[in-house]
C-alpha cells in the first residue's frame, strides 16, 4: 500500500536521504580501497553512473549492485583519466608558476591570458569527463574533447553546476558531518542533473539540423 499526504511525503524524502548516505558512503569506502590515488576516478565514475540512472527516474537500480560493476569495469580507463587530468593540472601549476615569474615583462598579458583559456577549458573537463563519460559511448580521447566543448558550448549549464558545487562545498564546511553521508553523492546528482539538461539540449539541436538539411537526390 502506497502512503499518501504527509506520510508519504517523509517517507519519500527518507528514501532518497537513505539512497544519498548510501552512495556517498560507497564512493568514500571505494576510493579508499583503491588507495584514494587509484580509487577516486574509478568510484566517481561508478558514482556518476548511479547519479544517472536516478536522474532518468530508473529509480530501482540497485545502488550497490550498479556501482561495483562500473567500478571494476572502468577501473582501469577511469584511472587513465584521472592520469591525465593529473598530468595537465601539474603543468599548468607549472605554467603559472612560471608566467608569475614574468609579472614584469611584456609577454606576461600574453602568458596570463593563455594561462586563463587554459584552466577554464581544464575546469570544463573535470566537470564534465565522468557525466560524458557514463552518458556516451565513445572513443578515449573523444570523451575528453566532448567534455571540453560540451562544457564550453554549454556554459550556463556549466556557471549553474559550478554554483551548486560551490553552494555544497561551503555547506560541507559549515556542517562536516554532511560530508560523509551526502557531499559526494547530492554533488554528483545535482551535477548530473544539470549537466544532462545540456546533453538534452544538444541533441534537440541536432535534430532540428537534421530536420533542416535538404536531402539530395540524384
Amino acid at each position: 500500500m502506497e502512503l499518501s499526504g504527509m506520510w508519504g511525503g517523509f517517507y519519500r524524502i527518507s528514501v532518497w536521504v537513505t539512497r544519498f548516505a548510501w552512495l556517498n558512503i560507497l564512493w568514500i569506502a571505494f576510493t579508499l580501497l583503491g588507495l584514494i590515488l587509484f580509487g577516486i576516478m574509478p568510484a566517481t565514475i561508478a558514482m556518476f553512473a548511479v547519479a544517472r540512472k536516478w536522474v532518468l527516474k530508473e529509480y530501482d537500480t540497485p545502488v550497490f549492485e550498479t556501482f561495483f560493476k562500473e567500478y571494476k569495469y572502468n577501473f582501469l580507463r577511469a584511472n587513465l583519466f584521472g592520469l591525465i587530468i593529473y598530468i595537465i593540472g601539474y603543468f599548468l601549476s607549472v605554467f603559472l608558476k612560471y608566467t608569475g615569474l614574468m609579472n614584469s615583462s611584456n609577454l606576461y598579458p600574453v602568458l596570463f591570458g593563455i594561462f586563463v583559456l587554459a584552466a577554464f577549458l581544464y575546469v570544463m573537463l573535470v566537470l564534465y569527463i565522468a557525466p560524458v563519460y557514463v552518458h556516451y559511448q565513445l572513443r578515449f580521447w573523444q570523451y575528453i574533447r566532448y567534455a571540453v566543448s560540451i562544457g564550453a558550448v554549454n556554459l550556463h549549464y556549466s556557471i549553474c553546476a559550478i554554483t551548486v558545487l560551490a553552494g555544497i562545498y561551503f555547506a560541507s564546511l559549515k556542517f562536516p558531518g554532511i560530508t560523509l553521508f551526502f557531499s559526494f553523492s547530492v554533488s554528483a546528482y545535482a551535477t548530473m542533473f544539470i549537466v544532462h539538461i545540456g546533453f538534452r539540449q544538444l541533441l534537440k539541436k541536432q535534430q532540428e539540423q537534421i530536420e533542416k538539411t535538404p536531402i539530395s537526390t540524384s
